[in-house]
């Protein structure tokens, strides 16, 4: 329906993506941005495909994700078959009116949407079957500010695939594989399903927060008298709450802070997460990173928060020498 219309109106077809996840793929034009400024040769008006469905409908959206939202999410795993899509999926009908854009990828590359999740998901309400199954390599880190990785394969990010750990926001969900579990009935999908929803549900509650994501060169750095850096094996627990902690106690006092794992980042752990929002404390949005990504020399404090200053040797001896 969008080629026909984009043909008749006499558009460049060049302004059509054809990876499936509009308005984004590298390489591909920017949309239509509105009506077509005059009738067609039939004297039909015509308007732009940017107007033609929400991405749920059976149709392709041009708006799925890009500067005209305030947040930008993509979804990864490895084939973008199954979890990423329920995720997808998800933040598009729970979003509301919150203005969080959408896309969906596979780190390895694209197949197709898997038919259990096809159907879990219409079970559910949620109409993913028009929805394309998208490879990473079609789209810019850059255009996201939140990327997750729904499957634990953050590790496959490595090499020229690292930049993507490096958006404002970056965590690994580690949901279930349903097509690897799955004995026939649909009930891993429908486990899984519900599990996506409700990280989607914590996602979309902490993109609302007017604290979300603050870049971290922003929690730490020159701007402060005395910056604090927490350590433990992969950043995924205690080093969490203790970055969480001081920079819900700091009041006015000028301490930066930032965690890392010595080992490497990971994921942070939902029970961190869960009684540290019981104490008052959002970590939700907290990203798990590695101290290979932080400079020693910017921190006056150095804490490792599990026992773990004997792993400090060698070339990262010089933390322990703040």
């Amino acid at each position: 329906v969008i080629l026909l219309e984009t043909l008749r109106c006499g558009a460049s077809l060049s302004s059509v993506s054809q990876a499936g996840h509009p308005d984004g793929p590298a390489g591909s034009a920017p949309p239509l941005s509105g009506p077509h400024a005059g009738p067609d040769s039939m004297g039909n008006t015509c308007q732009s495909p940017s107007v033609l469905g929400d991405g749920l409908d059976g149709g392709m959206s041009y708006t799925t994700y890009g500067p005209q939202y305030a947040k930008n999410v993509m979804f990864l795993c490895n084939h973008n078959s199954c979890r990423s899509q329920m995720a997808d999926g998800w933040l598009r009908h729970l979003r509301g009116q919150a203005s969080v854009g959408v896309a969906s990828a596979g780190i390895v590359g694209g197949t197709a949407v898997k038919e259990g999740a096809i159907t879990v998901m219409k079970d559910a309400g949620v109409d993913i079957a028009a929805f394309t199954s998208d490879a990473m390599a079609d789209f810019r880190p850059e255009d996201f500010d939140v990327v997750i990785s729904c499957c634990g394969c953050g590790d496959k990010l490595n090499g020229d695939k690292e930049v993507w750990k490096k958006r404002p926001v970056f965590q690994d969900w580690n949901l279930d594989d349903p097509p690897a579990i799955d004995p026939g009935d649909l009930s891993a999908y429908r486990r899984v399903r519900g599990e996506c929803k409700a990280k989607v549900e914590e996602l979309l509650q902490s993109l609302s927060s007017p604290t979300f994501a603050a870049p971290q060169a922003l929690t730490y750095g020159k701007q402060y008298e005395k910056n604090v850096m927490f350590l433990c094996n992969h950043n995924s627990c205690r080093s969490q709450m203790a970055d969480g902690l001081l920079r819900h106690l700091r009041g006015k006092a000028s301490v930066g802070v930032a965690s890392a794992g010595i080992v490497g980042g990971t994921a942070v752990k939902e029970g961190a997460i869960t009684v540290m929002k019981d104490a008052g404390v959002d970590i939700a949005a907290f990203t798990s990173d590695a101290m290979a990504d932080f400079r020693p020399e910017d921190f006056d404090v150095v804490i490792s928060c599990c026992g773990c200053g004997d792993k400090l040797n060698g070339d990262k001896e010089v933390w322990k020498k703040r």
